[in-house]
């Protein structure tokens, strides 16, 4: 008897353990089928490394919710929102990432102290990342430049039922409630300047005409028309361009995204990274169109894109280095505590522990 009513038990102990392992895999796969649908739906944009302008643009999504809050893209670290019950909020979530950015902001600074914007619905922005978790998907938001301020937050869309993983429809339709991909045709170039942008387009704009570099090798070129194009690495844009004063901004027609500088000295001062564009020459003339009748156009000589600059050297961090320094190097880390005299930088793939403000330890 007593043999039996151990093999009964250890048969079900058995049955548990292969039915809480299937639990497990099931979980995983639908986690995983989410990540797939949602990585389909929205096209992400990347970033530069210090958050301040846009490399390669992704899809344009529309905000449905109001109650967002994004912090200016100078906080080391977003701010958190979450969805629920229809509104978008911060709530404990949001408090706890607030803790963390006065962690890592040096001397006694809080999330205060980076500017602030709450977004109402209808308004727009860009997804940086997706990052589907057990209860719920986040979005990496990052907005257009607001006076010349970019801003940046986590938005958390959590599950019906957070202790179970729904099916992956009913993920992107809780996913749809606060945010959907603007269509093809309304994220094409603004509508044209209004009769008085363009009587002083046609007065101001062959004024700076002219090709200009950046110190890494990029290339922008005015044209006397109004149209530009923009050489980064082996890439290009294209869009128009107005000019207002002393500035000229700068709207790409594919996305929409626009980027503004100061006219300073005859060189462009891109108002976001303060980089200088320096004038290196004369744009070429444009070429009127003609018509069938007239006969071909000459072709306007291809402008070949200047060299990708040379790679540099990968980061290094040593003993004794300041956590500015580190920061200089590697960036923000992903998370920071601090315990006594030390702190603690936690990064993808390193920690590193800070005594008394200097690296003592690498790991």
């Amino acid at each position: 008897m007593v043999h039996e009513r151990l093999f009964r038990e250890f048969g079900l102990a058995v049955a548990v353990s292969v039915f809480c392992v299937a639990g497990v895999a099931q979980t995983s796969n639908s986690l995983a089928a989410i990540q797939a649908k949602v990585n389909l739906q929205f096209k992400l944009t990347k970033v530069t490394a210090d958050r301040t302008d846009i490399v390669t643009a992704g899809d344009v999504v529309q905000l449905h919710k109001p109650g967002l809050v994004m912090y200016a893209v100078s906080s080391p670290l977003p701010p958190s929102n979450s969805y629920k019950n229809g509104k978008i909020g911060q709530g404990m979530g949001g408090f706890g990432k607030d803790l963390m950015i006065g962690m890592v902001t040096p001397g006694s600074g809080t999330a205060a102290n980076y500017p602030h914007r709450q977004f109402v619905a209808e308004e727009k922005c860009w997804v940086t990342g997706i990052q589907v978790q057990k209860d719920g998907i986040i979005f990496q938001l990052y907005s257009d430049p607001y006076d010349d301020t970019r801003y940046y937050a986590n938005l958390k869309i959590p599950f019906p039922d957070k202790k179970t993983v729904p099916p992956v429809d009913t993920a992107t339709q809780s996913v749809a409630e606060v945010l959907t991909v603007v269509s093809a045709e309304d994220q094409s170039a603004p509508p044209p300047p209004s009769e008085s942008a363009q009587g002083q387009m046609q007065i101001t704009q062959p004024l700076i005409a002219g090709q200009y570099s950046a110190p890494s090798g990029s290339r922008i070129l005015l044209l006397a028309d109004g149209t530009f194009t923009k050489f980064v690495g082996n890439g290009q844009g294209h869009g128009q361009y107005v000019v207002n004063a002393a500035s000229v901004t700068l709207t790409f027609t594919a996305t929409g995204f626009s980027q503004q500088f100061k006219i300073q000295g005859g060189n462009l001062v891109d108002v976001n990274t303060l980089q200088t564009w320096s004038r290196t020459g004369d744009a070429p003339v444009a070429i009127p169109q003609t018509d069938a009748s007239s006969g071909p156009s000459t072709p306007m000589p291809e402008i070949v894109p200047p060299p990708p600059p040379v790679d540099a050297p990968p980061p290094t961090i040593a003993a004794g280095q300041t956590k500015e320094q580190v920061i200089a190097a590697f960036g923000q880390p992903v998370k920071a505590a601090k315990i006594g005299s030390k702190d603690i930088f936690y990064y993808k793939d390193m920690k590193v522990t800070f005594l008394n403000g200097k690296v003592s330890n690498v790991e």
